[in-house]
């Protein structure tokens, strides 16, 4: 969505999921559900003429029908490296005709964010990150490879403990694997922090008090639309976690 309104077709966006939060424009339009969970019949109310999703938009089903009702529907991956997320630029340029302006685009995304990664600090020994999401005491995933967060963290000059301990995607975090994992620095989605109770509910599930970040209460949070929206907003969010990670690691 995001994409879609930096390359200037905002006005054209009737409807957008529930992930959506920014632009402003865009976070009042009709929401037609989650994603991975779309309906035909939500969809096509909206009177759509193209549907843009990605790899994650599901059910497949749901695109099938969609298609069969004569609207042209267009699946991108989802990026995990910072060239992926360039190539996802220029092809949302191809689908709209914009080719030029997306090139553009996306090589405007790339000077901000190698910009920013100049001024991050080298740390000796890289600091050891884990991303954890959750919605509460009943969902905690740590993130691995193949997740848009894995760039972000090694861009900043972390390990990322979950890719380091072979997960790929996401898993159920236990106590014992979370200890093992050793993490320095944990971040966390800032409606999963809220929701767990701040940074003393988040260390009082099992576990987390017994880290190095526990223990330090290294603990970053950002939106979920930062921080898992991987698109031209993304160097905001890698100076945010440059900055934030060079006060948490002060003096060590």
């Amino acid at each position: 969505t995001e994409t879609v309104f930096a390359l200037g077709f905002g006005s054209s966006v009737v409807a957008t999921d529930v992930t959506t939060v920014h632009p402003p424009e865009a976070v009042g339009l009709p929401i037609v559900g989650v994603g991975r969970f779309l309906t035909a019949e939500g969809v096509l109310a909206e009177g759509p003429t193209l549907v843009i999703g990605d790899t994650q938009t599901s059910p497949l089903e749901t695109l099938e029908q969609i298609r069969s009702a004569g609207v042209p529907v267009v699946i991108l991956d989802v990026p995990t490296t910072f060239d992926g997320l360039y190539e996802k630029l220029e092809q949302l340029g191809e689908v709209l005709g914009v080719e030029d302006q997306a090139k553009s685009l996306a090589a405007d995304v790339r000077e901000s964010i190698e910009q920013t990664l100049r001024s991050a600090r080298d740390y000796e020994p890289d600091p050891r990150i884990a991303f954890v999401y959750s919605r509460g005491p009943d969902v905690m995933l740590l993130f691995g490879s193949e997740m848009t967060t894995q760039p972000l963290i090694e861009a900043v000059g972390g390990v990322d403990v979950g890719a380091e301990a072979g997960v790929v995607g996401t898993v159920s975090v236990t106590p014992e694997a979370l200890v093992a994992a050793s993490p320095e620095v944990i971040i966390i989605t800032s409606e999963g922090l809220q929701a767990l109770g701040g940074i003393d509910g988040l260390l009082s599930m099992p576990g987390f008090a017994e880290t190095p970040a526990g223990r330090d209460r290294r603990i970053l949070d950002y939106p979920e639309g930062d921080i898992l929206t991987f698109g031209p907003r993304i160097a905001d969010t890698i100076r945010q976690m440059v900055d934030e990670l060079e006060q948490q690691l002060a003096g060590s």
